[in-house]
């Protein structure tokens, strides 16, 4: 009874493109988009649910997105030829802004992992925001790499840094 706009076999990976009118909460009920997600996800299909606001504001990072769950990147980059830095806040938000779905936020702890020179990725970590969980808990707020680049290892290297460093009790 369910359908999918788009489904590619090959790669177990369906695409969906919601409307912000037809797919809001006043002509779907709230669970609908999980339950989709989640049935496939039980026949090993993995959802990608993309947002019409998202297609006309943030283009290239919906390109970026789709082209790296089908495994084509213009730059493939090993997380052990990079250095991790702290990274102020203005390098941050700007890169967050450029790379990632949701933008820029606000956190604590922001790392940049760098490539000759060349900020290739960026992890944000902050205290667990209100609703969300334990308020003694650490976040992971947001992670992303540099459109249509592949930075292998570079969350796990990122995330191992964060947590040798800050010994959080939790995240």
């Amino acid at each position: 009874p369910k359908e999918l706009d788009i489904y590619i076999p090959s790669h177990k990976i369906a695409i969906e493109c919601n409307g912000t009118f037809w797919h809001s909460d006043q002509y779907k009920d709230c669970t609908h988009h999980f339950e989709k997600f989640k049935s496939c996800l039980e026949k090993g299909v993995q959802l990608l649910t993309i947002w019409e606001d998202w297609i006309i504001h943030k283009p290239e990072i919906v390109r970026s997105i789709i082209l790296s769950k089908l495994g084509i990147y213009k730059n493939r980059i090993y997380a052990r030829k990079c250095i991790i830095k702290e990274i102020d806040n203005k390098t941050c938000q700007e890169f967050l802004e450029y790379n990632h779905i949701q933008g820029k936020t606000i956190g604590g702890t922001r790392l940049g992992l760098y490539y000759n020179e060349e900020l290739v990725s960026v992890m944000v970590f902050g205290h667990t925001r209100k609703g969300i969980g334990n308020e003694n808990c650490t976040e992971l707020i947001r992670f992303c790499n540099k459109l249509n680049t592949q930075v292998l290892g570079g969350a796990n290297k990122l995330f191992k840094y964060y947590t040798n460093t800050y010994k959080p009790s939790k995240i």
